[in-house]
């Protein structure tokens, strides 16, 4: 005859054989057809580490307002423009129109914003500002600032779907909110959910690179197509030997970085500037703009001719004021 704890212990072991059993029975039955996913140009390790679809296109057109049947029949619609950049050559927008537009703006307001990204990307996010980006690089002995080449017609569709796949939608709502928010294969730049998708999706590449600058105790910072690391290295090599790593690091997520004189290395001897803002000892506005300011300033006030509207006086003002207080905080 089996003794009490003997029999115990068979009651847990049958219990615990179905229970298991029950779990991995559930596991099936919730787990979506992997068929469409294996079509779609995302990678399928991304797609098969996905949690199990959760919301389908009755909850998006919930959560959106709008019907199923419109979700699935609506077009979008783009028109290219080219503007100039600052220090030359042009920028390629591709703008939706009204309708598409409106459809996006619903998108961003009631599923993407309430979305976190990593804590270092500091561009068109809610509660941050470029001096959200400067600040960690305040007095190092070296800055680095580095670009990424065609920053949003670098991030595609495929690495798009799998993020949507991965919060929880399943591959019919995906492949909508795909549609709604890509054109030729990767973001728009121009609509207004491209950037804060781009920031969604990037949140690893933001973690692999914080990762890199923390082994050697430096700082890291991304503004949109912007990446900032600073550290306290006197050697040349090694951080030679770091933008290399970043541009390794970058390639693996399908961006190209740029070289030439958009790759600046900064040494404490140098004006070290981040997205305008001079950050060698507190981040500020550079010294010369600042007295430049206080000149109009006081024309203003005196009377004479200045070179601003009272609206662009105030939009510098405003400016000065905030770069103060963020700083201070």
């Amino acid at each position: 005859m089996l003794s009490v704890p003997v029999l115990i212990g068979l009651v847990i072991t049958v219990a615990a054989v179905l229970l298991i059993g029950l779990a991995a029975a559930a596991r099936r039955g919730a787990s979506p057809a992997r068929d469409h996913d294996t079509q779609r140009p995302a990678a399928p390790e991304l797609l098969d580490s996905s949690p199990p679809s959760q919301y389908d296109l009755s909850e998006l057109g919930r959560r959106l307002g709008v019907s199923r049947a419109v979700l699935e029949r609506f077009e979008t619609g783009y028109r290219t423009a080219e503007i100039p950049k600052p220090r030359g050559g042009v920028r390629r927008l591709e703008i939706p129109n009204e309708e598409t537009k409106k459809l996006q703006r619903t998108i961003l307001r009631r599923l993407l914003t309430s979305l976190d990204v990593h804590p270092f990307a500091c561009g068109f996010e809610q509660g941050t500002s470029i001096v959200d980006a400067a600040t960690p690089h305040e007095g190092r002995l070296v800055v680095v600032k580095m670009d990424i080449r065609r920053f949003f017609e670098s991030t595609t569709s495929a690495r798009i779907f799998a993020y949507f796949r991965e919060i929880g939608w399943d591959a019919a709502s995906a492949d909508v909110l795909l549609r709604l928010t890509t054109h030729n294969g990767h973001l728009p730049q121009g609509a207004p959910t491209s950037p804060k998708i781009s920031n969604l999706v990037n949140a690893p590449l933001d973690e692999a690179l914080l990762r890199l600058v923390r082994r050697h105790n430096g700082a890291y910072s991304r503004y949109a197509d912007d990446i900032t690391m600073s550290f306290d290295i006197r050697r040349g090599r090694v951080v030679r030997g770091l933008t290399q790593v970043v541009r390794r690091i970058l390639k693996s997520y399908g961006y190209t970085m740029h070289g030439g004189t958009k790759l600046k290395v900064l040494r404490r001897n140098q004006r070290q500037q981040v997205l305008g803002l001079v950050v060698n000892q507190k981040t500020a506005l550079p010294r010369k703009t600042r007295r430049w300011l206080r000149a109009v300033r006081h024309h203003a006030s005196v009377g004479r001719p200045v070179s601003l509207s009272e609206q662009q006086l105030n939009g510098w003002e405003s400016l000065l004021t905030m770069v103060k207080t963020q700083r201070d905080d």
